[in-house]
């Protein structure tokens, strides 16, 4: 029996004169040249580029697994082919024991029908040409065979097979002792072995890197979008301030169209002092404030402050005459007093 070693897997080789049996032995894979991925941000199929990103990981992790699934493949198909073997040599074990035991039986029928006794020296003869008959390259000589009894004659085909049975089945259980050694240590190694775990660790290590790289890639784009939306959020305060002030600016142009007209009725009213003020000096008070506030609005005021886009000119309006209002009881005057000067004035 030759042992050796190749890539710890043991290689039995048993040889004898009916047939000649190999065991194990692995073979150097050969590396295929495996084309490039090409990675681009816009894919023809579509893909993001995270999407693409996924893909590639996916595909480097899986051929990851089968390299080392291929290994313990091959393992396996080995040591299921010594499974086969071990169960072929029980057989032919088996065969070759009820054929000599069928041969035995015939034997004893001959002995017994020529009144031959097993240890007698005619038996012992048989014994010694079928020997020569089965394993000598030469076989019986014609003067051996002439020699033989009609019981020797008759009985050499059962004893020559019982004897070559015998040598079959010593060598087939050589054969198996080794075939279940090749296993036993082929079993072991290969609980050993760390290739399929292993290759599923890094299976799961380059899932983990593609995962933390997409995290990376949707945290820039979550980043991105919130500045996009920063920048549009300031664009629209900025017009909205743009608006307001027009809007301010428009109305102080009226206050101070209607504080002129007003101060025409006013000066020819009777009943206002020197020292008072009218309500055109409100309005006009009012028109310079919606100009300084207009010059002081800013983005900062807009975005803090809950800006209605349904207000309309006559809530401002309405604003306007309540502020009047105000100014006017803390002059002491009443409103009568301006709608007073008015009709003065159509008088």
């Amino acid at each position: 029996m030759e042992v050796r070693q190749n890539a710890n897997i043991p290689v039995f080789h048993v040889q004898n004169q009916n047939s000649r049996q190999s065991v194990g032995g692995t073979g150097r894979e050969k590396k295929k040249n495996e084309n490039p991925f090409l990675l681009s941000a816009a894919n023809l199929n579509g893909e993001s580029f995270i999407q693409q990103r996924q893909r590639l990981a996916r595909n480097q992790a899986r051929r990851v697994v089968l390299r080392a699934f291929s290994g313990e493949k091959k393992l396996d198909d080995q040591m299921q082919s010594i499974k086969e073997e071990i169960a072929r040599l029980r057989d032919e074990i088996k065969e070759k024991t009820a054929d000599t035991m069928d041969n035995d039986a015939r034997l004893k029928e001959l002995q017994d029908e020529y009144n031959i006794d097993p240890d007698s020296k005619e038996n012992q003869d048989l014994k010694k040409l079928a020997y020569k008959a089965t394993f000598s390259e030469d076989g019986l000589s014609e003067k051996e065979i002439e020699s033989m009894s009609e019981y020797q004659k008759r009985a050499l085909l059962y004893v020559s097979k019982n004897l070559q049975n015998s040598a079959d089945i010593r060598t087939s259980k050589a054969l198996q002792e080794a075939n279940v050694q090749a296993y036993s240590e082929m079993n072991k190694e290969r609980d050993k072995s760390r290739d399929m775990r292993n290759a599923r660790e890094a299976a799961e290590d380059i899932m983990e890197a593609s995962n933390g790289e997409t995290i990376a890639l949707l945290r820039q784009e979550a980043v991105e979008h919130a500045e996009s939306e920063r920048k549009e959020r300031e664009e629209k305060a900025k017009e909205i301030v743009e608006k307001k002030k027009e809007e301010k600016k428009e109305e102080a142009k009226k206050l101070e169209k209607e504080a002129a007209q007003q101060e025409v009725l006013e000066s020819i009213k009777e009943h206002a002092g020197e020292n008072q003020d009218t309500s055109a000096d409100v309005k006009r008070a009012i028109a310079r404030r919606k100009r300084t506030e207009a010059d002081d609005l800013e983005v900062e005021d807009v975005q803090r402050a809950t800006i209605s886009d349904g207000a309309s000119m006559d809530d401002t309006q309405d604003a306007v005459n309540s502020e009047i209002k105000n100014i006017l009881n803390k002059l002491s005057l009443l409103s009568e007093d301006v709608k007073g000067g008015s009709i003065d004035s159509q008088i």
